[in-house]
């Protein structure tokens, strides 16, 4: 797995495809903190909804980073569908991890907050960046060319469910209350929003309850996917 993980890195990193999404992120983070100061934890609220985005953005672009060819000769040197997409998967959120380090620290470091965040506050913020960041990560993997041919279509759709995603609080304030529970099959990222938000009121079980959460949802849609996959794969083969 290691050295597949290894092999999908150097794939990735010799496409450049990182660039765009990475340096976005990037120079977001900086143009948002060139105006102090700002309030701990509703800023980092807004870097984990940057990372989510910009983590699905990076899942959609790995997903299929190889063409037809090159992925049939990489699924036999892996000897798994499975395994080589697991990879992917996982790559896709390892990946996510230095631009969440980079997030928390660099207001911290460079004193772009209102006042000094408790090493709590930072390593908590940590934990709901890299949260939301497999949770666009395993959200993207659905718009794989595996599932949705047209790579535009694909896109657009993507675009649209993170939209979605983020007016989850305005959905469920417009439904009517036998329908409210309905919004527990949209993905949960404005759960830790709202933590965020309202860290110090908010009790213990809710900050990592919320994290639970999104890690859970984000791993059962990954599932989900690498059974569909290979359930297409069986289907093909006969």
């Amino acid at each position: 797995m290691t050295a597949l993980i290894s092999f999908i890195h150097t794939c990735f990193m010799r496409s450049y495809r990182y660039g765009p999404p990475t340096f976005v992120f990037i120079l977001g983070i900086l143009f948002v903190y060139s105006v102090v100061p700002n309030p701990v934890m509703a800023s980092y609220a807004f870097s984990t909804i940057f990372l989510f985005i910009v983590s699905a953005v990076i899942g959609y672009t790995l997903i299929d980073i190889e063409t037809v060819n090159q992925e049939s000769v990489t699924l036999l040197h892996s000897g798994s569908l499975l395994k080589l997409y697991i990879s992917k998967l996982l790559y896709s959120w390892l990946f996510s991890i230095p631009l969440a380090l980079y997030a928390i620290l660099f207001p911290a470091i460079f004193h772009k907050f209102d006042r000094n965040p408790s090493l709590e506050e930072l390593g908590m913020s940590f934990i709901y960046h890299i949260a939301a960041a497999w949770l666009g990560v395993a959200l993207a993997c659905w718009f794989s060319s595996k599932f949705i041919r047209s790579r535009v279509m694909s896109f657009l759709m993507l675009g649209l469910l993170i939209v979605i995603t983020l007016s989850v609080q305005g959905i469920e304030d417009r439904l009517p209350g036998d329908l409210k529970s309905a919004v527990i099959l949209f993905p949960p990222l404005n759960s830790i929003i709202n933590v965020l938000f309202d860290y110090e009121s908010a009790t213990l079980f809710s900050k990592l309850s919320v994290v639970g959460a999104s890690l859970l949802y984000g791993t059962i849609i990954a599932v989900l996917f690498l059974l569909m996959l290979n359930k297409r794969k069986l289907d093909s083969s006969h």
